[in-house]
């Protein structure tokens, strides 16, 4: 397997580790201990773990090690509330310089997303947030602005450290978030699609906000 590839599976493997609660807030991950589990050796690990780092997801204390930030009400709205501004710049942005194509590939993620049953098994899960990154990743890409898609990538990923460590995340998972999510994204595209900036962004700050309402407004 190439080097690449190797360090994309140490990535996901590690991922896959922390969505099933093998870890949990404030635990350190230990590259030796990964490196066995996995059965890979400790540069693909280390690679992966630098990446989860630079993206918000894990933190290192000197001599310690990576480790998954403390979940605190008063970082989740933090990092929501910073979501929603930089997000809703990024939507204002693809709406002034997103391609045809570009559009036409955020319609088919919102495709996949309707197509996603059955939240109750952990496969469903991963796909239904696998499919939310990529909407959310593609359009601050599609901005065309490095600096708004590096902090949009940053936010997001932190954002999951709550995201998958509060179980009321997975439980309103229901028919009626399957609807309301799609149906949020599909109104948000509709507004890049159209070129209106003030209503993409606006949609998009809207839809942030209610994400944290939702899953957090008991913190």
């Amino acid at each position: 397997m190439a080097k690449t590839n190797l360090d994309e599976f140490a990535y996901k493997a590690i991922l896959d580790l922390i969505f099933k609660n093998h870890f949990k807030p404030g635990e350190f991950l230990f590259e030796t201990e990964l490196s066995e589990s996995l059965g890979l050796s400790r540069t693909p690990v280390r690679h992966a773990l630098g990446q989860l780092i630079a993206e918000g997801f894990l933190d290192k204390k000197k001599k310690k090690g990576c480790f998954i930030p403390l979940a605190t009400p008063e970082d989740a709205r933090h990092i929501f509330y910073a979501r929603e501004h930089i997000e809703g710049l990024a939507a204002a942005s693809a709406a002034r310089c997103a391609t045809d194509e570009e559009v036409q590939y955020l319609y088919g993620l919102i495709e996949k997303e309707n197509k996603v049953q059955n939240f109750g098994n952990h496969a469903s899960k991963l796909l239904y947030v696998e499919i939310n990154e990529d909407f959310h990743l593609s359009i601050a890409r599609f901005s065309q602005n490095k600096y708004l898609e590096h902090y949009c990538r940053h936010a997001f990923c932190r954002s999951n450290v709550y995201i998958f460590f509060f179980d009321k995340y997975y439980s309103s998972l229901t028919m009626d978030s399957q609807v309301q999510e799609p149906q949020q994204h599909l109104e948000i595209t509709a507004a890049i699609e159209n070129r209106n900036e003030e209503k993409a962004e606006h949609l998009m700050r809207q839809h942030v906000r209610t994400t944290f309402e939702q899953l957090f407004i008991k913190l």
